[in-house]
């Protein structure tokens, strides 16, 4: 039987892309080099359309998806970036 466990960061890798929450809201960011991040999107309502944005961005640029888990933690929730 194989057990998964969750990944958790301090800091998504830079490129990767996360989803956080913004008040009544959900928000797509992608980090960027020095710890910045970019907003992608924010205001999404619905947190199922913006996890749909979050996979379908980071899919496409072979990063991995994060979302936040609590303050200055991260889990990763789907890895599409190749293994060295």
């Amino acid at each position: 039987m194989l057990i998964r466990r969750d990944i958790f960061a301090a800091h998504p890798p830079r490129g990767d892309y996360f989803l956080s929450p913004t008040g009544l809201t959900w928000g797509v960011r992608r980090t960027n080099d020095h710890g910045s991040v970019m907003s992608i999107s924010a205001g999404e309502g619905n947190k199922k359309t913006a996890l749909a944005t979050l996979l379908s961005l980071a899919e496409g640029a072979q990063a991995d998806a994060w979302e936040t888990a609590g303050t200055g933690a991260f889990r990763l929730i789907k890895r599409y970036r190749s293994s060295p």
